[in-house]
């Protein structure tokens, strides 16, 4: 990549370089050929005004000839020749020889008659030619030439060096920047690579996000991305250990009584059995929590909803939970508005989600739980709060990820399955609605679900 981006740049400036530089050419040649083209038409109207104050002789006093006055009067003014010639009163041809290299033809006479300049250019020869009458009535044609001067060359050869220097900047830059755009995307592809391997501890170097733009959202996607694998990889082996251990527990105790059972070893077989019942059902919990989350985290679970009486909902689900409050020695209160609040639900599922909240709420809870509803901002707001010692602002954004363990993580009265929180968090979004967790005015921990309002 770096090669075709240094090629690409170093050619699109030789590229452009020669339609600059051409082009400058070009132009600078057609001025310079009008300008040389306009000076010798002032010449020649000079020299026109001049001869029409002489008499032409054949020669002067020094003896010298015409020509001769004539070529050194072309060198004087850095002319190729000048030529002067009579033209005959009759119309008839001019009687002379013009400057080498023009000829009669190239001449508009019926223009030099009627005392026009005319000038053009014959084999790269600038002429201009303007007619007079001399002090002796006599009509002359005044006939000058010229070479262009040599613009085009002197001004191709700095071109080239001016471009050659151009150039050779244009490679040291292309070879500078390509490789500074270029090491980005090569150790952002460097460390794609070692994460697709499985090495989720590898990094873009930030020091590249400096360069802004598309360049440090790369980067940042891609530090972001290894930084989630790695969080999510080390939640599934805590995910992994935790059901482990909690599968293990009461498999234990399941063997253990089942075997003083069989060796008659029992004191009171009774009581063996109800640990084993209990343990079962303990297990039997932790599978079904296991099997919902699978089933909501998939695209098959379906929700039944309609518009329900969330204060009966909470009511009946409050009523079971009472007994479990009053073993842990927990105040349980409900403040429910006066009348009905209905809202768009599953009735089976928000029963659920109460009984996870306040269910979680009662291991953490000190000595009171409380549940609010109120209805603000158009949604039905339902709260769970506790006066445990709440959750740390490290652990807020987390509480809802499966068996996420808290860096401060609080002493609980039981063990669970660690999935209530995770369910919780799946039926609700399932259900269109929000569930968020904060610190409580008490102290706790606080879970707000917020639901849409609907008509019974």
């Amino acid at each position: 990549m770096r090669r075709r981006l240094g090629i690409a740049i170093v050619g699109m400036v030789i590229a452009s370089l020669m339609l600059a530089g051409l082009g400058t050419i070009v132009l600078a040649s057609v001025t310079n050929r009008q300008t040389d083209e306009q000076e010798l038409r002032d010449q020649t109207d000079a020299l026109r005004a001049l001869f029409s104050e002489l008499t032409v002789v054949g020669s002067s006093e020094s003896g010298q000839t015409r020509a001769e006055r004539l070529q050194r009067l072309s060198r004087s003014m850095s002319l190729v020749g000048i030529g002067i010639v009579v033209i005959p009163d009759d119309n008839g041809a001019p009687i002379g020889l013009l400057p080498t290299g023009v000829e009669f033809d190239d001449i508009d006479l019926p223009a030099i008659r009627r005392g026009e300049i005319v000038s053009g250019v014959k084999d790269g020869l600038i002429f201009a030619a303007g007619g007079t009458t001399n002090r002796a009535g006599g009509s002359t044609l005044v006939v000058l030439t010229r070479d262009p001067d040599p613009i085009v060359a002197p001004a191709f050869r700095w071109f080239v060096v001016a471009g050659f220097g151009t150039v050779l900047v244009a490679v040291l830059v292309t070879v500078r920047l390509s490789r500074r755009l270029t090491e980005p995307i090569r150790q952002a592809s460097a460390t794609a690579s070692q994460i697709s391997a499985g090495n989720l501890a590898a990094r873009v170097d930030e020091s590249h996000a400096s360069l802004g733009g598309e360049l440090a959202d790369l980067v940042q996607s891609i530090n972001t991305m290894a930084a989630t694998l790695e969080r999510s990889r080390a939640l599934e082996r805590q995910f992994l250990l935790s059901v482990s251990h909690d599968l293990r527990t009461p498999l234990t105790n399941i063997r253990g009584y089942a075997e003083a059972l069989i060796d008659g070893a029992a004191a009171d077989p009774i009581a063996a059995g109800g640990v084993i019942e209990s343990e079962s059902r303990r297990l039997e919990r932790l599978v079904g929590d296991l099997l919902l989350l699978a089933r909501l985290e998939g695209t098959g679970f379906a929700y039944s909803m309609r518009a329900h009486d969330l204060s009966l909902l909470i009511d009946n689900t409050i009523d079971g939970l009472r007994h479990e409050a009053t073993d842990r020695n927990i105040d349980l209160t409900v403040r429910l508005p006066a009348g009905a609040v209905h809202a768009l639900v599953d009735r089976d599922r928000f029963e659920q989600v109460i009984a996870n909240l306040v269910g979680n709420a009662l291991k953490f809870a000190d000595t009171s739980v409380a549940v609010t509803m109120w209805f603000a901002e158009g949604r039905v707001h339902i709260s769970v709060a506790d006066d445990g010692p709440g959750i740390s602002d490290t652990d807020l954004p987390h509480v809802f990820e499966r068996l996420y363990v808290a860096q401060h993580n609080p002493k609980i009265k039981e063990s669970g399955s660690g999935l209530g929180l995770a369910i919780v968090h799946e039926l609700v979004e399932g259900m269109d609605a929000t569930v968020m967790a904060r610190r409580a005015p008490a102290g706790g921990a606080e879970f707000v679900v917020s639901l849409r309002p609907g008509r019974d």
